[in-house]
């Protein structure tokens, strides 16, 4: 008896096993399954959703912070950015597998993916808008609606977007995007970080590549992260090209995505169990609160800019004109930070993906371009942007 007080107490006291936020159970589902409308009910409710009143009800949301998830900078723009890349992303030119359409990043494979990490927690936040709306609003659109409104609201350039996502009751269709048995049959990858066509991406798990560089066979047989730049570019282009991006759109989003919010890695404990693993707690992080400060979700940590919640071209003008030191960060992943920086600088980070756009020839000179030419820049990210979340 004294035992099993003494377990539960110290279960208590663990700092990180703050609630999930309230509409987890609705977004990422325990049954791995959720009902959708038939498709002549989803249409009817469709032309009487009002647009404007969703994105309202988004532009409020994003500056309320949660307890269940705090905002970083009070601001959930860069989150829902991300959510919205994460789940478009996944789309690949090879087959037209992947995209948002399905909102399936609410289901098996998807949600466990490492790249999706602590996703679940965005994807809560917008249940109540989901709710209020009601069929009419689907899954898919809303997560896309969600980043562009947060692209707009902190300046971006969007001009375009399109709604009617039909929306999947469970992830069957993403099974051979992998992890699974259906894409080890189809497209079997015996080494991650060495995918090739027709996985979307070099490395299963991931959107697109492995930031801290490619995977490489090294002299003792065994393969590592090769934090290397110029290694890194090849890995760029193929896995942009996999999505039909040619190298403006490439240099236009990595820049323009690297422009808001920052990468998490200030626990080296890492983030905890997957929704594979426990579906109700997902990712509950293993230092302090799990959130905030506390939070792992790349392992890397530290803003793009010293302005992460506003629109502008200061990734590409840092890019060129700081000098880039290669560093294990707090999370024990490689990145890298600006050498002798001071004030705002300090805190910033570079991924190996990012340093990439600077050895190669080509992207170099876009990367200059639009440094020097912000309105080139917000052309080539408006037009990518379109492609990508359409």
């Amino acid at each position: 008896m004294v035992m099993r007080v003494a377990s539960a107490l110290a279960v208590l006291l663990q700092p990180n096993l703050a609630a999930p936020c309230p509409g987890l159970k609705y977004t990422t589902p325990p049954e791995n399954f959720a009902k959708v409308p038939e498709i002549p009910s989803y249409d009817l409710a469709l032309k009487e959703l009002k647009l404007k009143d969703v994105i309202a009800d988004l532009q409020s949301l994003f500056t309320q912070s949660q307890e269940c998830w705090p905002a970083d900078l009070g601001h959930y723009g860069p989150l829902f950015v991300r959510l919205a890349w994460h789940c478009s992303g996944s789309w690949r030119v090879t087959d037209g597998r992947g995209g948002c359409a399905g909102g399936r990043q609410r289901f098996e494979p998807e949600r466990s993916w490492a790249d999706n990490t602590n996703l679940d927690k965005a994807r809560a936040l917008l249940w109540p808008i989901k709710e209020k709306f009601g069929d009419g609003l689907s899954w898919g659109d809303l997560f896309t609606l969600a980043g562009t409104t947060a692209i707009k609201t902190m300046g971006g350039p969007i001009t375009q977007y399109c709604a009617g996502r039909i929306d999947s009751p469970d992830g069957t269709d993403s099974l051979d995007l992998g992890p699974s048995p259906e894409q080890e049959k189809y497209a079997p990858c015996p080494i991650n970080g060495t995918c090739t066509r027709p996985l979307g991406s070099t490395t299963v798990g991931l959107i697109y590549l492995n930031p801290e560089g490619p995977v490489t066979k090294q002299s003792d047989g065994s393969y590592q992260v090769d934090p290397d730049p110029a290694k890194s570019a090849h890995d760029i282009r193929d896995a942009f090209g996999r999505m039909g991006m040619n190298d403006s759109q490439t240099v236009a989003l990595i820049g323009g995505g690297h422009t808001f919010g920052k990468s998490h890695g200030a626990c080296p404990a890492g983030p905890g169990p997957a929704p594979i693993e426990d579906v109700n707690n997902p990712w509950p992080g293993k230092c302090g609160t799990g959130k905030g400060d506390d939070t792992f979700t790349s392992g890397m940590e530290g803003p793009w800019t010293t302005k992460p919640n506003e629109w502008d071209n200061e990734f590409f003008n840092s890019l060129l004109n700081r000098s880039w030191q290669l560093i294990k960060g707090p999370g024990g992943h490689w990145q890298w930070r600006v050498q002798n920086a001071v004030d705002a600088e300090k805190k910033l980070m570079r991924l190996t993906s990012d340093m990439a756009l600077i050895h190669d020839d080509i992207y170099h000179g876009i990367v200059h371009e639009f440094a020097l030419n912000f309105p080139a820049f917000e052309r080539a990210f408006d037009e990518a942007l379109w492609c990508k979340m359409a």
